[in-house]
């Protein structure tokens, strides 16, 4: 029977393990060494290599000859762990087996020792979908598991996960994969499956992929089998439908532009060619990420950066829409007519007034607001939280910044923060950051703020809100219904409009 590629060029070692050396240099020492913990936790992507590595590791720690921390591959256990028969390997699917009761036989089978190997491995893929009775029942094998028991937990959603449960774990992070490093596993496989393949197709796979090995290999078998072990690049295109990059261009152009009729005919065209819409909208997002960049880095600036971000807030509650199940079609069409009737209706930003007369008129209302007496403020006061001896660096920030980097509904908010700090001062999170971009995101998009908070409390267990940490201040400010000054709204639009203020 035919053997599927990612199957079949499943890594057997952990030097055959692609892009993950930061793991797999760990596991090769502890093997060596001896150090076997009872417990690990493998965090990443879909395809990144987590079963993987959690069966080369099975392998490794019962293997009757180990080489340098990989398995030899030739003893007796590895052959029969190779070939799925070893009674002591059991590997548990968390998704369909995520009762109380799963767990509570699992826990009468770990008492008894291994029939052959040295450890009985437990290989509990999708942990995740366990059920709150099933982790509770589960945290009692991790407390005090027998000497010969090892458990691998994997999954690709650590933020469902108890706490109580991580903390008795050694904890894997497993990267998205770089496209350079699929792309020559990719030429890899091709030559040594005789399967014939255009340098542009290779990239258009591997970039597919997003970061996951097995997508890739998954990919290019359907388009070899498609063309008889001839890929181009359109029969790649074709099996993955995708649009053409000049598509994705024309569309970013006719947003830009107002042109809703452009738009809608450039959908209507992609729809016709069976072109996935989702994967669409996928594109034109990573269009306009791709200019966001180049906005903050100053190297872009005829797209103001809030037109931009008002453009992927728009697609990507288009993108989930379409990924949970409505008319894609639909959902593209509507995204694309509020974006060409809404995006370019923004104030003028130019440095200049438009007409003398509209800088005449901002320039009474400024003389008018100075000669007011200020009006009383009946809002209570801000209030201000001092940064208490006892509070200090928020240690599970890092693990939050993994959750947004592995959600990608939220990547743009991890680009911002990725290089951030955070400080618990009572009930605040106070973010460090010298990226504007992260705190503007986070001002303007309300489902960032609420799915960083869920983040924190699902960690943590504890909800608290959101501050930025200015240290030379010791002290910040909470949130308030405090209404804007309209003295500094009026000066700071007349300064941007050019005209010069002056306050006696």
């Amino acid at each position: 029977m035919y053997q599927a590629l990612y199957r079949k060029w499943r890594p057997q070692t952990f030097d055959d393990v692609v892009g993950q050396e930061h793991v797999t240099k760990t596991l090769k020492n502890e093997i060596e060494s001896g150090k076997i913990s009872h417990a690990y936790l493998f965090i990443g992507s879909r395809g990144t290599g987590k079963t993987s590595c959690a069966k080369i590791f099975a392998k490794a720690v019962n293997c009757l000859s180990p080489k340098g921390g990989n398995p030899c591959g030739e003893c007796d256990i590895c052959k029969e762990i190779q070939s799925e028969s070893a009674l002591d390997i059991v590997e548990i699917d968390a998704a369909s087996n995520n009762g109380v009761e799963n767990i509570r036989s699992m826990r009468e089978e770990v008492v008894f020792s291994p029939t052959k190997c040295k450890y009985r491995v437990y290989i509990v893929d999708e942990v995740h979908m366990l059920s709150a009775g099933a982790f509770n029942a589960f945290l009692k094998i991790l407390e005090e598991p027998p000497k010969h028991v090892i458990f691998i937990l994997a999954t690709t959603e650590l933020h469902k996960i108890p706490a109580t449960i991580i903390s008795r774990c050694q904890r894997f992070g497993f990267k998205r994969i770089s496209t350079a490093d699929i792309i020559e596993r990719i030429k890899l496989v091709c030559r040594k499956e005789n399967i014939k393949i255009e340098p542009e197709a290779t990239e258009l796979i591997a970039k597919s992929a997003d970061g996951g090995m097995r997508d890739a290999l998954s990919i290019l078998d359907q388009c070899a089998n498609s063309c008889e072990n001839n890929v181009t690049f359109e029969n790649a295109k074709r099996i993955l439908g995708i649009s053409s990059g000049n598509q994705t261009e024309k569309f970013a152009e006719n947003i830009l532009g107002s042109n809703s009729l452009g738009c809608l005919e450039i959908i209507d065209e992609i729809h016709r060619e069976s072109v996935n819409i989702l994967k669409f909208c996928e594109s034109v997002m990573e269009h306009f990420r791709n200019i966001m960049v180049e906005a903050v880095n100053k190297s872009r600036k005829d797209i103001p950066l809030d037109k931009i971000l008002k453009i992927l807030d728009v697609l990507q509650t288009s993108y989930r829409n379409i990924a949970s199940g409505s008319n894609a079609k639909l959902e593209m069409e509507m995204a694309a007519v509020k974006l060409c009737e809404s995006v370019n209706t923004s104030a003028p930003t130019s440095k200049a007034a438009d007409t003398p007369k509209e800088e005449k008129t901002i320039k009474k209302e400024v003389q008018k607001i100075i000669t007011t007496p200020p009006p009383e403020i009946k809002n209570p006061p801000v209030q201000k939280i001092e940064i208490k001896a006892e509070d200090g660096t928020f240690e599970p920030w890092g693990r939050i910044l993994d959750e947004l980097k592995n959600t990608k509904t939220l990547k743009s908010l991890y680009i911002s923060l990725r290089d951030s700090d955070a400080y618990k001062s009572g009930n605040y999170i106070l973010i460090d950051s010298k990226n504007s971009l992260a705190f503007e995101l986070l001002r303007n998009n309300n489902e960032y703020r609420i799915a960083i908070k869920n983040i924190i409390k699902n960690i943590t267990g504890h909800q608290y809100s959101l501050g930025p940490y200015k240290p030379e201040n010791k002290e910040k400010l909470t949130e308030t219904n405090s209404k804007e000054d309209p003295l500094d709204a009026l000066i700071d639009k007349a300064q941007k409009s050019g005209i010069d203020v002056t306050l006696n």
